[in-house]
Order: C-alpha cells, then sequence, then structure tokens
C-alpha cells in the first residue's frame, strides 16, 4: 500500500469541548508530538480546560508513534456471545483483535463512552470518557477514545494483601449487581489514587442484554465468561509483572461476591467445565439440555442459574 494512502486525511471529535478538540487533533495532524506513553496504544497530553488530570488518548498510536493502519492487533481475547439456547458465537466487530495497532475499534469507544456516563449515573466511581472519535486515512479508519485520568492513579498491583482480595470483592459483586438490576455484562478493572479512590476504567467489554432477546442460559453464558476473564486475568498479569509464590486461590478473588468461599477449584471448574466445553458446542451438535446440565454440575454455574432474573425465560 503506498505512503499516501496511509497518510491522514480526516480527524473527528465526538461530544468533547471545542478546546480537547483542538488539542486531540494536534496530537494526530502534528508530525513531532510529544506525550506520556501509556501501554501500546494510549498517550496522556496536558489537559487543556483542567488541573489535576491528564488527558488521556486511548487509540492515539503505537507506543507513541503512528496508528498502524491495516495490521490488527490480532493477540487480544475474541468477544463471545450467547444466543438465546446458550450457543457461543463469536463477535468479531467486539473482539480486541478488530483494532488496527496503536489503534481502537468503534465498538470499543463508543462503548467505553456509553459506560463511562452509566458508571457516573449509578454512583460508582469512574475514570470519565468525555469522548471519542476516529481518523482516517484513505483506505482506513481507526477510533480512539477520550478520558480524564486523575493524576496520580495507576493500575491496582497484583498480591495477595487483604486490599487487593476486597478490590476484587467489590469488582465481583459490582460485575453481579450490574448484570442482575441493570441488564449489563462485562468486565473492566480499578485505578487507585493516593487517596485510595478506586476508578473503573476499561468498560468496553460490556454488553446490555434484555429478557426479549436473552434467556436464562445466555445471561448465564455471559456473565460466566466475564467472570473468567476477570480471572485469567488474576492468574496470569502477576506472573507477567514478575510478582512470584502467589496462592493459586488468588485466580477466584474475582468470582467471591458469587461466591463468597471461591477457591482456585472453582475457577479451574469454571474453566474446565463451562467455559472450554462452550467452544466445542455448536453446529448441530448443541443442545441446551447439555449445557444446562454442565451449568447444574457446576458450583460457579449453580451459582449464576439462581441468580439469573426471574424476567429472563427460564431453562432451569
Amino acid at each position: 500500500m503506498s505512503s499516501a494512502s496511509m497518510e491522514i486525511r480526516s480527524v473527528e471529535v465526538r461530544h468533547a469541548s471545542a478546546a480537547v478538540e483542538r488539542r486531540v487533533r494536534a496530537w494526530f495532524e502534528t508530525a513531532s508530538r510529544i506525550g506520556a506513553v501509556d501501554g501500546g496504544r494510549s498517550v496522556h497530553l496536558p489537559h487543556p480546560e483542567k488541573r489535576g488530570v491528564s488527558l488521556k488518548i486511548k487509540g492515539a498510536g503505537d507506543r507513541g508513534g503512528p496508528i498502524r493502519f491495516g495490521t490488527r492487533l490480532n493477540n487480544g481475547p475474541v468477544a463471545p456471545r450467547f444466543d438465546f439456547d446458550g450457543r457461543m458465537m463469536v463477535d468479531i466487530a467486539s473482539g480486541h483483535d478488530n483494532a488496527f495497532v496503536g489503534g481502537a475499534s468503534f465498538q470499543q469507544t463508543a462503548t467505553e463512552f456509553r459506560m463511562a456516563a452509566t458508571f457516573a449515573e449509578l454512583g460508582i466511581p469512574v475514570v470519565p470518557c468525555v469522548g471519542y472519535g476516529r481518523v482516517a486515512t484513505d483506505a482506513h479508519v481507526s477510533w480512539f477514545s477520550l478520558h480524564e485520568w486523575p493524576r496520580g492513579h495507576a493500575d491496582i498491583a497484583a498480591d495477595e494483601t487483604d486490599s487487593y482480595r476486597l478490590v476484587n470483592l467489590r469488582l465481583s459483586e459490582l460485575m453481579l449487581d450490574l448484570a442482575v438490576n441493570h441488564g449489563k455484562i462485562g468486565y473492566f478493572w480499578f485505578a487507585r489514587g493516593p487517596v485510595q479512590q478506586d476508578l473503573a476504567f476499561d468498560l468496553h467489554p460490556f454488553v446490555q442484554l434484555d429478557p426479549l432477546s436473552a434467556s436464562q442460559l445466555s445471561w448465564v453464558m455471559h456473565l460466566a465468561y466475564a467472570y473468567y476473564i476477570r480471572c485469567r486475568a488474576c492468574e496470569v498479569f502477576p506472573a507477567k509483572a514478575g510478582v512470584r509464590n502467589l496462592s493459586p486461590d488468588i485466580a477466584a478473588f474475582p468470582l467471591r461476591g458469587l461466591l463468597a468461599d471461591a477457591n482456585h477449584a472453582d475457577y479451574t471448574d469454571l474453566r474446565t467445565r463451562i467455559i472450554r466445553p462452550s467452544k466445542r458446542l455448536g453446529g448441530e451438535q448443541f443442545s441446551s439440555s447439555t449445557l444446562a446440565a454442565m451449568l447444574k454440575a457446576s458450583r460457579v454455574g449453580s451459582a449464576l442459574l439462581e441468580r439469573c432474573p426471574e424476567s429472563y425465560t427460564r431453562w432451569t
């Protein structure tokens, strides 16, 4: 592909103030630019209107450089969806791999914006998402979201302290409450600041379910998968960060809002008796009866079946 077709032709900013829009445009349209890089696709810039917060652009480019248009990320978890019978499908638009390297997808940015507003309306402390937009070349479109990131806040380090247990308990309880009382199912994480106020962020994995399009089985499977991803993160990320000699029970911490005494056996049960078999169930061999039996045979599955609101058409 020619270099001309990779040049940025337009930058569109939605919902943000005029001052924020100017700063965002300057980032994408200026060849020499300076920002504090955060991970693989985010940068922090001085906020043009507020003190004490930075303007975070998620989808700003590959490690502070340009977006790699045409090259998909191809290393994130898939985003399965479960139909009315509980059968797993893959929602390609919502998967991490749908974004270009250094960019974000349409779904990620729009959902971040709407869910941040929802968290704020529900009184859940959240990193504000003040807008989103897209940057286009002649051949491709990539998206970005805009966040007011409080200075001093950072990811909560994984360990086995009471603090880490409690933050996972709160996470688990919120995931369950959002699913039971608001039909919003997904996972997220918290950032902690110097005054110990935890703020929710990374909200794009959420979906909205309603009793017309989802049954008890699909509701349960969506929430089971969301819990699995958070448990998997507790299992994998500490090792990546160099933390050693942690108890295997750390992987079950995100289940403790559902099962107060959840341990590693419950996480293993979720992974091997629900998530893995559900990937093999499909096509003509799929059976809702088989899926329901799998769930009832699992402690996590049974708890989810019981917590599903009565408004969703029930199988069991």
